[in-house]
């Protein structure tokens, strides 16, 4: 088995493209005047990190805004991706449906992405519970599995995934949450399961060949990011995104 599992017809070149079309648009210095600047904030950088002068504050100001722009698109370009799979769909904020959507076979599955494991508190999880749950209640969806893929996450060591209920919210085994590996590996599976469907979440998904379709999704990422950047992606990146999404 080769060490990467092949994605057929995976093409990334649109969504990067889309994604730095967003950056460049963005304007700092427009952004900073629409914005009221906290002076208690400012007034304790300056004082912590030897800020000489507002030219030097406004500068990592600008830059501070910079990545959060970046970072707030980071949810678009990993749904994006996902849709780049062969058999899901992913929607643009706005349009009423789910972040993606994914039909193979009798494999019928809707997720909600998030960046990280530690992105949503206990209102945005429940808010997200609750938009899973009405459209799974909806006739379009009916006997879909709705899947929140937490893309920065190590995988549980006990659990593959576990169901996703926030507190106040009642468990359904339709209902899940689970790292982007294992995500991965149910979205390119050739048998096309489904979670708690076919596979229950103490059985060994390690031996499945699409275990490895992340990897080959994070092969993809590099090459593509250097072809339009010629930035090549360091080691020691790479060692953090093996070591993050095991």
């Amino acid at each position: 088995m080769d060490k990467f599992f092949k994605i057929p017809d995976f093409d990334l070149s649109k969504v990067f493209k889309d994604f730095f079309a967003k950056a460049e648009n963005y304007d700092a210095e427009k952004s900073a005047k629409a914005n009221l600047v906290d002076p208690f904030a400012a007034a304790l950088e300056a004082a912590l990190l030897n800020y000489e002068s507002e030219e030097e504050w406004q500068n990592t100001e600008n830059q501070r805004t910079r990545q959060k722009n970046l970072t707030n698109h980071l949810g678009d370009l990993q749904q994006e991706i996902i849709g780049q799979l062969p058999g899901w769909k992913s929607f643009a904020s706005g349009t009423s449906k789910p972040d993606v959507v994914g039909v193979r076979g009798h494999q019928k599955i809707i997720c909600e992405v998030k960046n990280k494991h530690n992105t949503m508190n206990k209102n945005s999880s429940a808010e997200t519970y609750d938009v899973m749950s009405d459209f799974l209640n909806k006739k379009e969806f009916n006997k879909f599995t709705g899947i929140v893929v937490q893309i920065v996450k190590k995988t549980p060591k006990n659990a593959f995934w576990t169901p996703f209920s926030p507190p106040g919210r009642k468990v359904r085994k339709d209902i899940l949450v689970m790292s982007s590996r294992v995500f991965y590996a149910f979205a390119t599976d050739p048998q096309q399961r489904i979670p708690e469907v076919d596979v229950k979440p103490n059985e060994n998904l390690k031996k499945w060949e699409s275990w490895h379709a992340l990897d080959f999704m994070l092969e993809e990422f590099w090459a593509e990011l250097e072809k339009q950047t010629n930035f090549k992606t360091p080691k020691w990146i790479k060692a953090l995104a093996q070591s993050n999404l095991e």
